[in-house]
């Protein structure tokens, strides 16, 4: 015979249904539900129109005269490993000049770019201050902009530009540095 037991006035529970209202079979339970639910549910991915990505790394521009550019953005993206690190940096010229030149150099601890400002900047006199991130400059003067990578204003065992170039129109350099 079947007991019955009463747990509200509305409903009566056997013995077999208060074991499963235990509170790790419960449990049990519902997550078995929920996973079902969530494999079982789908997933689309949800793109935002707009750039890819903003510099994550802004310089501020300290002006002398003219009109100049409040920031220098940069990409700065770096790939730790053992013993050091691989950094990749790219400078978003293209906020004030349309083109930009590599300075020719077999400098492995040194890297300039330059590039004409556009008219709405070329009066600009000023460079980047950073105390953080002494070894990236910009520099505006006389209608011109140089950005500079220079690891040399790092105290480290061994650092070495590994590859420097420009990339859709911006000047793109890696550098390597070890403990």
């Amino acid at each position: 015979m079947i007991e019955i037991l009463r747990l509200d006035n509305y409903r009566p529970v056997t013995k077999q249904m208060k074991n499963i209202l235990q509170p790790k079979k419960l449990a049990v339970i519902v997550a078995s539900l929920l996973a079902a639910a969530t494999v079982s549910y789908p997933i689309s991915a949800q793109t935002t129109p707009g750039p890819i990505a903003e510099p994550n790394v802004k310089l501020n521009v300290q002006r002398t005269s003219g009109t100049c550019p409040q920031t220098v953005g940069l990409w700065w993206i770096t790939l730790p490993y053992e013993g050091g690190a691989e950094h990749t940096v790219i400078a978003d010229t293209k906020a004030f000049a349309d083109s930009v030149k590599l300075v020719a150099s077999n400098n492995k601890q040194f890297v300039e770019f330059v590039a004409p400002l556009r008219s709405n900047y070329a009066s600009c006199v000023g460079q980047t201050r950073n105390q953080e991130y002494k070894f990236y400059t910009a520099q505006f003067k006389n209608k011109k902009a140089y950005f500079r990578v220079d690891l040399r204003k790092i105290n480290a065992p061994a650092q070495e530009i590994t590859y420097k170039t420009i990339t859709a129109s911006r000047p793109y350099v890696r550098w390597a540095i070890a403990d």
